[in-house]
């Protein structure tokens, strides 16, 4: 057998597989957004199967997914070709903008039966668009996918997206620096384990991450990364810490206070899509009363500008993220990042053939008001003001003097604390439509909860005048009785139920009561 295999060769008997390394995705910088490109071929060419990493055959583990590249930490050995010895398995394909040839329009109803626009260099691809169009409702065909898009090879050839599946702090740092560094816009996601707290620790409370360029998905499974290692990648460190790097996504700013919270990285450049998802669709029908910084969810928004619904994907959502990745989770990761992007860049595109055409929203960490064409500001914050005065029974019971008609607000900008819990709440009630807690019981949760604030920093922190400490614990107590909320059990009984005798919590929060484990 010959052992010395040419540079073309994808298996090399001591190494593997080999790849050489793929171009980088064509920018995406904001004046290049009208260099349309054309659809992608209908049929798909063969690409490229990664089957080995770290001990997992991905043939077996993944018998499906032939675009997926299972990243592995393998170093190159004394004397060997850098060029097939990468720290990620790809293809050798390149990607290149080819121009439009036709002018495209602004979304209307009449035209969700036909293919998306696409404003990248990688296309949803008519005849999958069309077959998801025909299966059954419901049926995974029926759903959008990142992997219904193409884009064109150096050689002409179809190049699918290609995942980078990386369990490994070497390797996502490889990852990052080839191929999402000098990306000027990134889908970003993040999955976390389901009913888990603070106290938990990265593993469970930033178990993976997700970036998306137009032709790659970076999974980044920190849930499986080595203890020894730190847990971030320096250059995603520096990816999400630049401000010239848009990152965009749905409820961006909580995903940003974990990766705060946890890896302390202070991320900047994140791209809210649901303002820009508001004032695109709103401003087109004269609706500018309903522009407003409330969150939209991401299937929404998928179903109206990329014209196919998006699997909600709960029962995936709520599994164990603590184990290697199976084909549903991988599909259902890479699609959420990749949504993003497709999401930013469609609606950039009907921003810009609005008339007038409003500016592009700001930074969401900036936290200013969104702008119309004419120059006229919108409110920062959406939310109807929350009636300080407003107390639960137990303050009422314990303060029985006439309530104040008059609502007291808090004076001058709210702190980020604030919005970054406002932010959570809104999060969750998109994805829970039969919520039963209030914004005020689920804003002084998450603040206690999710930021470890004491009740009566929270107190402070919601009004000046403070609120009583009372109706922040009565309010924590109120949103876990109502929505079975996780909770740190050593925290909620001395921060929290300490302040109540045991009958009281058996009688009006008997959840509460069961979870810390009240004596009868």
């Amino acid at each position: 057998m010959d052992t010395t295999p040419s540079k073309h060769k994808l298996w090399h008997p001591s190494r593997g597989i080999s790849f050489s390394p793929a171009a980088r995705s064509p920018n995406l910088a904001p004046q290049d957004r009208r260099a349309l490109n054309a659809a992608a071929a209908d049929k798909n060419q063969a690409n490229a199967v990664v089957p080995h990493s770290d001990g997992l055959d991905a043939s077996s583990l993944y018998p499906k997914l032939e675009e997926l590249s299972l990243s592995t930490p393998k170093l190159a050995s004394p004397g060997s070709d850098p060029a097939t010895s990468t720290a990620t398995g790809t293809v050798d394909e390149h990607a290149v903008a080819v121009l439009a040839d036709k002018k495209l329009t602004p979304v209307e109803t009449k035209d969700f039966d036909e293919p998306p626009i696409s404003a990248l260099s990688f296309k949803m691809v008519n005849d999958l668009f069309y077959d998801a169009k025909k299966a059954p409702a419901g049926s995974t065909k029926s759903f959008w996918s990142y992997r219904q898009y193409r884009g064109a090879a150096q050689d002409g050839t179809e190049q699918k997206v290609i995942v980078h599946y990386c369990r490994s702090k070497h390797t996502m740092e490889r990852t990052c620096q080839e191929y999402f560094m000098k990306e000027p816009v990134l889908g970003f996601d993040l999955e976390w384990i389901a009913q888990t707290t603070k106290s938990q620790g990265v593993k469970r409370n930033v178990s993976l991450i997700q970036l998306a360029s137009p032709s790659r998905v970076g999974l980044f499974h920190v849930a499986l990364f080595a203890d020894k290692d730190e847990m971030v990648a320096p250059s995603f460190k520096t990816i999400m810490e630049d401000s010239s790097i848009t990152k965009v996504g749905v409820c961006i700013k909580g995903d940003a206070t974990r990766l705060r919270n946890f890896l302390a990285i202070d991320s900047k450049g994140l791209f809210e899509l649901s303002h820009l998802y508001k004032l695109v669709t709103y401003s087109a029908a004269g609706r500018y009363q309903e522009i407003n910084k409330k969150l939209v969810p991401l299937a929404t928004q998928v179903e109206h500008y990329l014209h196919l619904p998006f699997f909600k994907g709960q029962d995936v959502r709520l599994s164990n993220w603590l184990r290697p990745l199976n084909l549903d989770q991988v599909i259902y990761s890479a699609s959420d990042a990749y949504a993003g992007l497709q999401l930013y860049a469609t609606l950039e595109y009907h921003r810009e053939q609005l008339d007038p055409s409003p500016p592009t929203p700001h930074h969401a960490e900036l936290n200013l008001p969104i702008r119309l064409a004419d120059g006229v500001e919108l409110a920062t914050n959406d939310d109807p003001a929350v009636d300080a005065t407003e107390e639960t029974d137990l303050e009422a019971a314990t303060a029985p003097k006439a309530r104040s008609t008059t609502s007291k607000l808090p004076s001058g900008p709210k702190d980020s604390r604030v919005e970054i819990a406002e932010d959570r709440v809104a999060c969750y009630r998109a994805a829970h439509p039969g919520t039963h807690a209030s914004v005020p019981q689920l804003r002084s949760y998450y603040m206690w909860h999710e930021q470890g604030l004491e009740p009566e920093t929270i107190a402070r922190l919601l009004r000046n005048p403070p609120l009583k400490t009372n109706t922040v614990i009565g309010y924590v107590l109120t949103a876990v009785q109502l929505e079975k909320l996780p909770v740190d059990k050593e925290r909620l009984r001395h921060e929290i139920a300490s302040s109540m005798t045991g009958s009281a919590l058996r009688s009006r929060w008997p959840y509460v009561a069961t979870v810390i484990s009240v004596p009868s």
